[in-house]
């Protein structure tokens, strides 16, 4: 099945020949995608879907007769941290900006260099007065951002809180510049990382996903999303629907379906570009008893509410075609 792509405009005359370019540049190989039938329905084992394990596509386990309720604009797609990719609704996905979802490979390149366990809060950052520039730059473009003071100090777990819970690109950026020393090291870095995983449409250009060059599939991204609920701490921070920052105070998260009908997570991403995107995760319960946690995302949505309206319908019908009931 596929879904019309109306966000089109976003910039394809000026964007496309140097997306392409990139694209080239990360990979000889696209991924390889199984289809099934006439409704785009894929699926593989990623059983060992982390960071520094690649994307198996040995096994296949076909899911069959599934109907979702994609949205009617953008492009989406379906898994589970079980059996990997499930369904997408397009045979030929775009490869899209992916907004602030970006910071889910922020957060897995962070942790994969400087790990931390549950419960460690990590070293310690101090604001620069080139933190503030960046924060105000960011600021005058409108951009999501965590107000900043030359001198401040931020653990590692709460600089984290404030990139996944508030979105604060100006914070992702201060994250890799000190821990890969630059953002031109950062991008190598998270590259590496991705072709490791076997994601090789996914393209990385800055720490925010504020750059439209930033971009990736919603098949890849499901991917992304299965490998941060792997990491226990990301995990952690997507599914805290607030959290206390020093210096700034109570910050809320961005996901307005954080909370509801199991979602657990994981990143919201809005930009002109990329249009209005979810990359979300809920927590289930299959026939047989066993716990299923669905992974998903919408890309390119135009509109902000309908983003959610239509997230929670696709949720809705994979409970019902895949028989899964709220915990």
């Amino acid at each position: 099945m596929r879904i019309n792509q109306t966000l089109s405009v976003y910039a394809r005359n000026k964007q496309t020949k140097k997306l392409r370019h990139r694209i080239l540049f990360a990979s000889l190989l696209s991924a390889v995608v199984l289809l099934f039938g006439g409704h785009g329905v894929t699926s593989f084992i990623a059983d060992m879907l982390t960071p520094s394990a690649k994307t198996d596509l040995s096994h296949i386990s076909l899911a069959q007769n599934v109907k979702l309720a994609w949205p009617t604009v953008g492009q989406a797609a379906v898994g589970s941290t079980e059996k990997g990719l499930l369904a997408r609704s397009s045979d030929d996905e775009e490869v899209r900006p992916t907004a602030s979802m970006a910071k889910i490979i922020t957060a897995l390149a962070i942790m994969e260099k400087q790990p931390l366990k549950s419960g460690q809060t990590g070293p310690t950052y101090t604001v620069t007065s080139e933190d503030v520039d960046n924060y105000l730059a960011y600021a005058a473009k409108d951009g999501s951002v965590m107000p900043v003071h030359e001198g401040m100090v931020l653990t590692q777990y709460e600089a984290m809180q404030a990139m996944l819970i508030m979105s604060a690109n100006n914070i992702a950026d201060m994250m890799v510049e000190k821990t890969f020393g630059s953002t031109e090291s950062y991008t190598v870095y998270a590259q590496a990382m991705l072709q490791r995983m076997g994601l090789n449409r996914t393209i990385v250009d800055d720490a925010s996903g504020f750059s439209p060059e930033t971009a990736s599939t919603p098949s890849e991204l499901v991917a992304l999303g299965i490998a941060a609920l792997k990491n226990p701490v990301i995990a952690e921070i997507v599914a805290q629907q607030q959290a206390w920052i020093p210096g700034v105070g109570l910050v809320k998260n961005t996901n307005e379906l954080l909370g509801t009908d199991g979602v657990v997570g994981i990143k919201t991403g809005t930009t002109d570009e990329a249009g209005n995107c979810l990359l979300f995760a809920a927590r289930y319960t299959a026939e047989n008893g066993k716990k299923v946690t669905i992974v998903g995302v919408v890309m390119g949505d135009t509109d902000a509410g309908r983003l959610y309206s239509d997230s929670k319908k696709l949720l809705t019908s994979v409970r019902r075609d895949f028989s899964l009931t709220n915990d």
